[in-house]
């Protein structure tokens, strides 16, 4: 992908400058929050990407920034990943 401004992916904010997709996502309690963050542990070991994350006890912020300059390929699946890990956690 060679324009970063071009990505749209539901329930994420795209940022241009610098380049980032940003979303927060809920949970009902500790426990979800907690296995959410472990599946996404999980998801960054394997695709060999890993997000800035800031978390409190019911939500977690993920912004997800490109190894390169641009957001490509490999950020954009795993903001799909992290949407598809929470909507699973959150459906218990």
């Amino acid at each position: 992908m060679s324009d970063s401004t071009d990505i749209q992916l539901e329930g994420w904010q795209t940022q241009k400058r610098p380049p980032m997709l940003v979303r927060r996502f809920e949970f009902e309690d500790y426990d979800q929050t907690r296995d959410f963050l472990d599946l996404l542990a999980e998801a960054s070991e394997e695709m060999g990407y890993h997000p800035s994350l800031q978390f409190d006890r019911t939500t977690v912020s993920v912004n997800v920034t490109p190894l390169e300059e641009t957001l490509g390929d490999l950020e954009v699946s795993f903001a799909r990943k992290a949407a598809e890990l929470a909507g699973q956690t959150q459906a218990g």
